[in-house]
């Protein structure tokens, strides 16, 4: 990936447009009759509804898989990657759902199965990592880590003292 795409990504993120990015659909078995998929998989802003969604099932996943999970250190292969994936094959399956759908109602079973169908592991971290890149989530897991480590308090303590401040601001 070049850095003209990773600034036009970023762009996008901050700009709250859509991305598309490119995905071949080779098995539509369990696609329903009279449904079109395109050669595109399109991953628009994320509501604040889904994120409520999303965030358990982060939250299920062990720290240490998460960050090696979204690591992006340049390496392409990762030799622990597939058996992390797999083990939290469902959990994974299940953010990527919601975050494509990205609707008030649960992703159409169809959905699940044609991604399951169509998706390798590498594809399902992809597709994770763009949905946490949607979110704001990894800049955000970043400075709550470099807070952590720089400070005797908590993860919830730095997110609470935050919100204690603006309370005293905002009365």
């Amino acid at each position: 990936m070049g850095i003209k795409h990773i600034i036009a990504l970023e762009s996008d993120t901050v700009s709250e447009r859509s991305i598309r990015i490119p995905f071949e659909f080779t098995d539509t078995g369990s696609l329903p009759g009279g449904k079109k998929l395109d050669d595109y998989i399109t991953i628009t802003p994320l509501t604040v509804r889904s994120w409520f969604r999303i965030k358990p099932f982060l939250l299920a996943i062990e720290k240490d898989d998460l960050a090696k999970i979204t690591r992006n250190d340049g390496n392409e292969f990762h030799p622990e990657l597939p058996e992390i994936m797999s083990k939290y094959d469902q959990l994974i399956m299940n953010i990527i759902c919601i975050g494509l759908h990205n609707k008030k109602s649960d992703p159409p079973a169809w959905f699940r199965d044609v991604l399951s169908d169509n998706c390798t592991w590498e594809d399902t971290r992809i597709l994770l990592n763009a949905i946490l890149y949607r979110i704001g989530y990894n800049s955000f897991y970043k400075s709550i880590m470099t807070l952590k480590n720089m400070s005797p308090m908590t993860e919830a303590e730095i997110i609470a003292a935050r919100k204690n401040m603006e309370s005293w601001i905002n009365p």
